[in-house]
């Protein structure tokens, strides 16, 4: 019995180590960079700052067989190390069916901003869902995903004090979730014109240690994306509404954590969040060396009970391609938290990065 388990076992290894020969690994990588001075009206100070950003990379692209293939790819934070992607898709001929980490359907970036690691005006103007765990069905331009829910709230204390988010664990007795993060899209191509539309819903029960309160916390964000392409010139902007949006994509309203887009509970109470945005970048190829590029968003959360808390975001950008692979992205450009109190930060610098 036991030299058969042994006989097993090898052929096993044998087996994958013959699979393994036979997919086709593409290893590639990122190194970037970013300096920016930024000057804070809150503090009144002007600072320099050199940093590895978060997405910078090394993973692969792995094609198993004409149907089958997968990848993965590693960040670097804060010294340490990030899963950005680790997914399998397989075509099955009449679509494709994605399982593990990649970007959601709502995921139609239009911005190319740099400064704080490649933002992208990502919550400031721009609807960016992020990359979460995910089973997605994409059939041509539709794509439809099953996505790991969120079940963050703001939770305002007893004293009216802002607390941080709560990022229950689901086993905890005051939050219970019954299905997953819902998202769908369908992007059309022609020719020179790219056009999208999306919508997502997240939905939790909170149960509240106060009153027996129990209550839904339902959120929803819908999104539409349009490019226009002429010769050396483009223009793209995109648009969402929603509430609660914090639980489908990102959103820095203040430059604090109350306009996070969640919602808020409040004297036992849940408060819903409203939001909306949009974004506008027009982009021109000077040559094959130099582009510039100018983008503006701006973004809005409001609960029921309070006024708004507004951000706005532009910034001119010239990236200059040195040789294949070799690119520095000079910017300069501001955020704007619209409140008293809240900062407004101007910025210049620029993104060194070298793909290899």
């Amino acid at each position: 019995m036991k030299k058969t388990f042994v006989l097993m076992a090898a052929a096993a290894a044998v087996l994958y180590s013959g699979m393994a020969l036979a997919a086709d690994w593409n290893f590639y990588g990122s190194a970037r960079v970013e300096t920016f001075f930024t000057d804070s009206d809150l503090t009144d100070s002007t600072n320099i700052s050199e940093s590895l950003q978060s997405n910078s990379r090394i993973g692969a692209n792995v094609t198993v067989s004409d149907e089958l293939a997968a990848r993965f790819e590693y960040g670097a934070k804060d010294g340490g190390v990030t899963l950005r992607y680790l997914y399998g898709e397989w075509d099955f001929g009449s679509g494709k069916l994605l399982v593990g980490q990649y970007e959601t359907p709502l995921y139609m970036p239009v911005s190319n901003q740099v400064y704080n690691g490649d933002n992208g005006l990502e919550g400031w103007g721009e609807a960016s869902p992020g990359k979460h765990p995910e089973i997605q069905l994409t059939f041509g331009g539709l794509k439809i995903a099953a996505v790991s829910p969120s079940t963050k709230y703001l939770n305002h204390n007893a004293a009216k004090a802002i607390a941080a988010y709560d990022d229950t664990d689901l086993s905890e007795d005051d939050v219970e979730v019954k299905i997953p993060r819902i998202e769908i899209s369908y992007t059309l191509t022609m020719n020179n014109c790219t056009l999208g539309i999306g919508g997502g819903y997240n939905s939790f029960e909170y149960k509240g240690a106060v009153g027996n309160l129990s209550e839904d916390i339902d959120s929803y964000a819908g999104v539409i994306m349009g490019k226009v392409t002429a010769g050396a010139f483009s223009l793209g902007g995109q648009a969402f509404m929603g509430q609660n949006v914090g639980n489908i994509i990102v959103a820095n309203t203040t430059d604090n954590s109350y306009g996070n887009g969640y919602a808020m509970i409040k004297n036992n109470k849940v408060v819903d969040n409203d939001a909306a945005g949009f974004e506008v970048v027009a982009a021109y190829m000077v040559n094959e060396m130099i582009s510039l590029e100018a983008g503006y968003g701006y973004m809005e959360t409001e609960y029921d009970d309070a006024e708004s808390d507004e951000v706005a975001s532009y910034y001119l950008q010239a990236p200059i391609t040195l040789t294949p692979g070799v690119i520095i992205v000079p910017e300069i450009g501001m955020v704007d938290y619209q409140e008293n109190g809240q900062d407004e930060i101007t910025y210049y610098g620029a993104k060194w990065q070298i793909n290899f």
